[in-house]
């Protein structure tokens, strides 16, 4: 446990200075999120700029390079009215909003209990993430040979590498590999997306930003420990609710959380870079302007997307005839579409969703058809990724589906909840509120 604990000081003695250069006002849940989750992010980009350059590992070099990196966000700050950030008078907080932080934090502290319970367990976790971060971290830097292998074509080799290098900066600190306590960095990324969720409670009550952190609370909870499912929930949501910040509020410092944290998305999972590609459509129809001010997570992204080109690490489901496997899988279409329903995460939830999104205005959806279209583009390739795969596409779903679609609940429902509210409460949202002026 020693290790991850201090592995995880350290990503906060990157990211919270890195968070200050980029963003002065930055208090408080706020600071803590991006903190960690900036800090996660850095030792990646160091690790990766040692192995670009062919620098075995040690833990003062990875150390230094993090610093460096930290130091850099100074040049990223955008100049901005002066505020007070998080702070605010002192509030009186009720009854009904201490009981629901309370079932908050008990969710948070069962699923601590549950993601520590014992050595991580997940095959995906002993067959990719943590078989890379092992190898990495005995090669002490990237292993290109491992990777090029046709041995090791079911680990995903194409896929980014932020968590295995979490992993590996872990067994540095502690000079041995030991998985036992490595849970603790799913804690930490849940933690962190529900302070971000909790950071937009400006735009409602109090009750209403607790009621709505609680219900993203068993999503931010990925229940696959060790695997990337975590990491990319918490970056692509922080990431997608800034940007939607950016746009209502007309924010080039939260755009430039958003472009940060989506870069980081990018380089968990390939699921990430479809997030990132999903946002700058949604973007480009959106509120095109900002478009450009995507470029971090372009630059983040991008040495990944040229190493895996250069050393020939193709993904799966561009291999061979996809033509062919498209024609072939839409003629059963309609079994994929029913295998999608069967393997739905909690299709309650999703029915609750929809039904929302039904039931409000149409002032509404336009306020929200950036976080709408990205969730909707996110599922498309999804759906997509179904209709090229050269795996049986009935264990294809079985084996993804209810992981994917995780990726897109925390953005749907923190617009939803809080468009419900308003809407309940006779607010802007509120149907005979669209003759008003907004003056």
């Amino acid at each position: 446990m020693t290790s991850v604990l201090i592995a995880i000081a350290a990503m906060f003695a990157y990211g919270i200075p890195a968070t200050l250069m980029l963003d002065p006002r930055a208090r408080g849940g706020k600071l803590a999120a991006f903190g960690f989750l900036y800090g996660s992010g850095i030792v990646f980009l160091a690790m990766l700029i040692l192995s670009i350059a062919n620098v075995s590992w040690t833990v003062p070099l990875i150390a230094t390079v993090a610093f460096l990196i930290a130091c850099s966000f100074r040049v990223l700050r955008i100049t901005v009215p002066p505020g007070d950030g998080d702070l605010r008078p002192r509030q009186t907080h009720s009854k009904a909003e201490i009981a629901v932080h309370a079932l908050t934090a008990l969710t948070v502290l069962s699923y601590a209990s549950y993601a520590t319970l014992a050595h991580l367990w997940e095959w995906d976790y002993w067959a990719i993430w943590g078989l890379k971060g092992r190898v990495f971290f005995e090669n002490h830097g990237l292993d290109w040979r491992y990777l090029s292998s046709e041995w090791n074509t079911f680990a995903h080799n194409d896929y980014p590498q932020l968590l295995p290098f979490n992993f590996s900066f872990i067994a540095l600190i502690g000079g041995t590999w030991d998985d036992r306590w490595l849970g603790l960095l799913n804690v930490m990324y849940a933690i962190a997306a529900l302070l971000i969720v909790w950071a937009l409670r400006r735009e409602t009550t109090p009750l209403i930003g607790a009621l709505a952190t609680l219900a993203c609370a068993s999503t931010a909870a990925s229940c696959y420990v060790g695997l990337a499912e975590g990491a990319l929930i918490a970056f692509g949501a922080a990431g997608v609710l800034m940007i939607r910040a950016a746009i209502i509020d007309d924010d080039p410092l939260a755009m430039r959380h958003g472009a940060l944290l989506l870069g980081f998305a990018a380089s968990c999972k390939n699921e990430g870079v479809a997030m990132l590609v999903a946002v700058a459509i949604a973007v480009a129809l959106v509120a095109r302007k900002w478009l450009l001010r995507l470029w971090p997570s372009i630059v983040i992204a991008a040495p990944w997307m040229v190493l895996r080109a250069f050393h020939h690490l193709p993904t799966d489901l561009a291999e061979g005839n996809v033509a062919a496997r498209v024609i072939a899988h839409l003629r059963t279409l309609h079994v994929t579409l029913l295998d999608l329903a069967l393997s739905l995460y909690n299709p309650v939830l999703w029915c609750a969703l929809l039904a929302t999104i039904v039931l409000l205005p149409s002032s509404w959806r336009r306020r929200e058809r950036f976080v709408l279209l990205v969730v909707g583009i996110q599922l498309a390739f999804y759906l997509a990724s179904y209709l090229v795969t050269p795996h049986d596409v009935h264990w294809h779903i079985g084996t993804s589906w209810p992981r994917l679609t995780r990726h897109v609940h925390i953005p749907l429902i923190v617009v939803t909840v809080f468009g419900l509210a308003n809407w309940l409460s006779g607010g802007e949202d509120a149907a005979h509120a669209e003759a008003r002026s907004e003056v």
